[in-house]
């Protein structure tokens, strides 16, 4: 196919978004009345949040990634789909201004309705991050790719920092591939639905290097058998949820590997909250190792994602702390006169250890004593002290030092204190 071609909504689909298709619904209603027949009845927080029951949440390990993040405003997440209806109650204050390929404008709004679905399936799992919309697909969902090439790069350019893909097709041009390419060089982490063909077989962008790509699940694990599936595929999510849609109501059979995607793109947003220095590379790597088993290995090369753990493994340093400022002593030395070591700035610090040391003429340091305070003697009169700090945590241990103090000086008697020589 080459760069320039139509997107078609039909059944090869040459890039079309992984639900709400005539065809694939279809294809999903048997299924789709199975999982909800089986499913707990959703709360009236969940619809508003696009969870349709509490078994998305559970197999998410929301309930405990959410103890660490809910997400930050400062987090984007790019729906790069058929637009976002803004006004809807479960996005109200979510959607930044985006832009709108297939009319060239900047009024981003959705006449479809699976990006606002999307949408809300992403902030079901990052309650505080944002959305920024990008529609490359008409209100029939079809586009071409090149459009849908530029809006991934005009995504990248405009502080995303996670982009959703719940589109996609067997094959795709190189332009996809150098705007994949192009986000991931820039820090992005780019989330794909596996596609819905229930097949071993190359799907794009899912399949590009460095992308997350999502199976869809249901609640006890297994694959729904229209799910694409193999050791390509990164790891699993839940494949149906109520979600957003046009006018301000709810769909309670959204389904798909468009859906699966989007529960993964929410729980990138927490991961990029929680450690903003977190890489494309290093997400993919880690929502896969920790990831829990699948009843069918084949469905994917990791398991079921899971944000509580997940989040857990980020919120362990992986540095050693770092000092932003050095300790210094509260007093100047005096025998009889208690000092206080102040710590100074730290950032990811555990533990302190310090240490206190004295000096006569600054260029051999010897240890003198340990603890938050000290009290010098009368063998200290004359040297010069200082404070030696020492920060850890899990990631290693770092070491700052404070300026040499001026000399210790003979207390007064009407100081009083101790007074003992060594």
């Amino acid at each position: 196919m080459r760069s320039g071609d139509p997107v078609s909504p039909v059944p090869d689909h040459l890039a079309v978004p992984l639900a709400r298709s005539r065809r694939v619904v279809a294809r999903l209603v048997a299924v789709v009345c199975l999982a909800f027949a089986t499913a707990t009845p959703a709360t009236a927080a969940a619809r508003t949040t696009g969870i349709a029951s509490d078994w998305q949440a559970t197999t998410l390990g929301l309930p405990q990634a959410w103890q660490l993040t809910q997400g930050t405003a400062s987090t984007i997440v790019a729906i790069v789909d058929t637009g976002v209806a803004a006004d809807h109650p479960a996005l109200a204050g979510r959607v930044l201004p985006g832009y709108d390929f297939v009319n060239h404008e900047v009024d981003a709004r959705d006449d479809n309705g699976h990006g606002t679905a999307t949408a809300g399936v992403v902030v079901s799992a990052c309650p505080d991050c944002r959305i920024l919309p990008v529609k490359v697909l008409a209100a029939n969902l079809t586009g071409d790719w090149n459009t849908i090439a530029a809006g991934v790069t005009w995504a990248a350019d405009h502080g995303a920092g996670v982009i959703n893909l719940s589109i996609g097709a067997p094959r795709a041009p190189d332009a996809l591939a150098a705007a994949i390419a192009y986000a991931l060089a820039k820090g992005v982490i780019v989330v794909a639905a596996a596609g819905n063909d229930g097949q071993n077989e190359p799907f794009y962008p899912a399949m590009y290097p460095g992308v997350v790509s999502v199976a869809g699940i249901e609640a006890s694990g297994a694959r729904y058998r229209w799910s694409n599936y193999g050791s390509w595929v990164t790891v699993a999510a839940p494949g149906c949820a109520t979600a957003p849609t046009l006018g301000g109501g709810y769909d309670s059979d959204f389904c798909g590997t468009s859906t699966a995607a989007p529960f993964v793109a929410g729980v990138a947003g927490l991961a990029r909250s929680l450690d903003p220095s977190l890489t494309p590379a290093q997400f993919a790597n880690e929502v896969a190792a920790t990831s829990d088993p699948l009843p069918d290995p084949t469905t994917a090369g990791g398991g079921s994602a899971d944000a509580g753990r997940l989040l857990r493994l980020l919120d362990v340093p992986r540095a050693a702390p770092v000092a932003a400022a050095a300790p210094t002593m509260a007093h100047a030395p005096a025998t009889g006169t208690r000092l206080t070591a102040l710590l100074g700035a730290w950032r990811d610090a555990a533990s302190y250890v310090v240490r206190w040391q004295r000096s006569r003429g600054g260029a051999h340091w010897h240890d003198i004593a340990t603890g938050m305070t000290y009290t010098p003697l009368r063998g200290d009169v004359g040297y010069r002290l200082r404070i030696v700090v020492t920060a850890a945590n899990s990631g290693g241990s770092t070491s700052a030092i404070s300026a040499p103090s001026a000399p210790v000086r003979q207390a007064s008697s009407r100081h009083g204190g101790s007074d003992r020589s060594r």
